[in-house]
């Protein structure tokens, strides 16, 4: 077969040519025979599976913050949530801008810390608009530290935010945010070291055209379990699947068969008397008051030696160890 019945010559030579050349400067790509930068927290920037239980932790903070926002700028905003993202301590850090008031908060009793960032912008409308502003200003860039007023004004808002947190998590977790102390410096704020996970999730105010924006940086122990939780409640209907099962496994195994043995008594004696021992010798030994009952090695009951309709038998008295026999039999 002539291999041109396959393929023509133009065919051919067009599969042969290179692509057309195309503009590389909006998709990203560098031209052929240069080396394409890559960021070194590229591979941080994923896009999170969808988490029931966050999305609705977040439109109950949404709700919460609306009442919030009115009570400080003093007036109606709307309030929008950004989605959550995962990033490394270290690479959030070094992406904020100096001056911002860092917020630490503890976070009970997971015994774990967060951090309420507010950014100069947003620090200086609020003490704005509290002396009767409008909130249009714009915050000196000579000033390199807040003020007493800015912190004081910030630490109130951040009262009211960590109370509703509080709230927005109490369908999941009963857990309490309480703040700390605040930092301008991320490095005093010793929320996490510089390459442990965190998650964070921005809320924004929109005050006329302006956004007010802050982040609530919480570590990702806390909120990766969240991630698998499918609908509100869960956590507590979780909890009460579990304990139901505890039961009724510790019902069941309580109801097992075990074979029991008691050591009715022991002596000590030596090497050489057995070697020495001949038929007829007697070992003395003494009865003891009580008998323990084993089941395999593990003492469980103890007794008295007697007879019962002809047999040998153990008359129980107390049980030895009552952590193992549990609470029904107890």
């Amino acid at each position: 077969m002539d291999p041109k019945d396959i393929i023509s010559d133009e065919e051919s030579a067009a599969l042969r040519a290179g692509a057309p050349a195309t503009d590389t400067a909006g998709s990203g790509l560098v031209p052929a025979g240069q080396v394409q930068g890559l960021h070194a927290d590229h591979w941080e920037r994923i896009l999170a599976d969808r988490a029931p239980a966050l999305e609705s932790i977040a439109e109950r903070m949404v709700s919460l913050l609306k009442a919030t926002g009115r009570r400080f700028f003093r007036t109606s905003l709307d309030v929008t949530a950004h989605p959550v993202r995962s990033v490394r301590w270290g690479v959030y850090a070094r992406a904020l801008p100096a001056p911002t008031s860092l917020n630490v908060v503890d976070i009970r009793p997971a015994n774990l810390k967060g951090v309420i960032t507010l950014g100069a912008d947003f620090v200086f409308t609020l003490v704005d608009v509290f002396f009767g502003g409008d909130g249009k200003g714009k915050r000196s860039d000579d000033l390199i530290e807040f003020t007493p007023m800015e912190q004081r004004l910030t630490r109130k808002f951040v009262d009211a935010l960590a109370a509703d947190l509080k709230q927005a998590w109490k369908p999941f977790l009963e857990i309490d945010f309480t703040v700390a102390k605040s930092e301008t410096n991320p490095i005093f704020a010793g929320v996490a070291a510089s390459s442990e996970p965190v998650s964070v999730a921005r809320f924004a105010f929109l005050l006329g055209e302006r956004e007010l924006a802050f982040d609530v940086v919480l570590p990702a122990a806390l909120v990766e379990p969240l991630r698998s939780m499918r609908e509100t409640g869960q956590a507590e209907g979780s909890a009460g699947t579990a304990q139901k099962w505890r039961t009724r496994l510790r019902e069941d195994v309580q109801e097992a068969r075990v074979a029991l043995r008691a050591v009715v008594t022991g002596s000590s004696i030596n090497l050489r008397d057995i070697a020495l021992a001949q038929p007829g010798d007697v070992i003395h030994t003494e009865l003891p008051a009580t008998v323990v009952l084993y089941a395999g090695d593990q003492p469980l009951l103890e007794g008295t030696l007697g007879v019962c309709q002809g047999r040998n038998a153990i008359r129980i008295s107390k049980p030895v160890n009552r952590r193992i026999l549990g609470e029904k039999h107890g």
